[in-house]
């Protein structure tokens, strides 16, 4: 279950995993992995994201098992507007940052598998059921990094519509309000 967050906890968050991002960026470069095989979101950093949760239309969520923070996402509510089709020009909710624990994050290079799967689909449903329960009908929007575009376009089943000048040329994706009630109704 996703928990509501504060920018305190975001402080916390960022404390934790802090280590672990150092642990992982000391055995990349000891194992001399490329660019391109390191995790796009090492360098992110939660506190400096804190700030964005006293606006007021984000909202912070995150995943926590075994007392230990699992994944966060943060969401902006009705500041952008949708691209498709019969829903163009309606509010959606957006996406702004979601990651899951460095632990979480599956490395090949340097071995490492991660702990716990499916905190990412996890958090994306709850940007859904945000989404549904303000009365967007499910639909959501983000830019995605390019290591997370299979991602968005499969799991969770949100459509690209291309790359975005104006947000260092990162795909847009939007969900459907019909994927949208897919994505609900398989979690029921």
């Amino acid at each position: 279950m996703a928990l509501l967050v504060a920018p305190e906890d975001l402080l916390t968050l960022e404390s934790v995993w802090t280590p672990e991002r150092s642990r992982i960026l000391l055995e990349i470069a000891r194992a001399g992995l490329p660019y391109s095989e390191r995790p796009q979101s090492l360098n992110w950093n939660w506190r400096a994201k804190a700030q964005h949760l006293r606006l007021v239309p984000a909202s912070g969520f995150a995943v926590v098992c075994d007392d230990e923070w699992q994944g966060a996402m943060l969401t902006k509510s009705g500041t952008h507007f949708s691209q498709l089709g019969e829903d163009h020009g309606k509010p959606l909710v957006y996406i702004d940052f979601l990651e899951v624990a460095p632990w979480n994050w599956t490395i090949p290079g340097i071995g490492q598998t991660r702990k716990y799967g499916l905190i990412g689909p996890h958090l994306f449903e709850r940007a859904v059921r945000q989404s549904w329960d303000e009365g967007f009908g499910g639909r959501v929007g983000l830019h995605a990094l390019p290591q997370s575009v299979p991602f968005y376009g499969g799991a969770c089943w949100m459509t690209p519509l291309g790359p975005d000048v104006d947000f260092e040329n990162l795909t847009y994706f939007e969900l459907s309000r019909d994927n949208a009630e897919r994505i609900l109704e398989r979690h029921l």
